[in-house]
């Protein structure tokens, strides 16, 4: 049993993901600032560890890190530093997550013997002279999904400090300015 199901893993990851990323489509104002923001105040002494519990393990479904940075900010105004620490882990925790995926349920395996071309062609770009730009601006633009990138590094198998540090260098100056932003709005909300 346990062996059909690490098998099909990314088959039932993937399917979840699906279904996560349609309600998301159909229902946009589940994952926003503000309605994470309510559901953080929501819960009165809990609501850091709830958010920090959020942060880690929102990478599994791939759901994006902005909102949740942008809610952090402003349900915890007055502890930007702390909101900065959790969406950092939120990030390398995330990233160690997706990237790991391919591989925990052969799926990486899979995918070589079906379209050997593609995988090559990926590995080739994550592994060439421009891997750290790629993986770097990747993170940086806020309109594509960093987890996206952690998962085709998975695919290429590239080590994970390769893609990580990259990661790290273009996610955070943006979590940074998402945080003041963020903490800002959340001023002016209480005026």
């Amino acid at each position: 049993m346990s062996s059909i199901l690490r098998k099909h893993l990314n088959t039932i990851w993937f399917a979840l993901v699906a279904v996560f990323l349609l309600l998301l489509f159909l229902f946009p104002s589940w994952i926003n600032p503000d309605s994470i923001a309510n559901f953080l105040n929501s819960l009165g002494v809990i609501s850091l560890l709830v958010y920090m519990l959020l942060s880690l393990s929102r990478a599994l479904l791939m759901i994006p890190s902005t909102p949740f940075v942008l809610g952090g900010a402003i349900a915890f105004p007055d502890m930007p530093l702390v909101v900065w620490l959790i969406s950092a882990s939120g990030v390398v925790v995330g990233a160690l997550l997706v990237y790991s995926f391919p591989s925990f349920g052969s799926y990486d395996r899979f995918l070589e013997e079906k379209y050997p071309d593609k995988i090559l062609f990926l590995k080739e770009k994550m592994r060439g002279e421009h891997a750290f730009c790629i993986i770097a601006g990747w993170a940086f633009f806020p309109l594509v999904p960093t987890d996206a990138v952690c998962y085709v590094a998975g695919l290429a198998k590239i080590t994970y400090k390769k893609m990580i540090v990259p990661l790290l260098i273009g996610q955070l100056p943006l979590a940074t300015v998402y945080i003041f932003l963020g903490t800002e709005f959340g001023e002016w909300l209480r005026i």
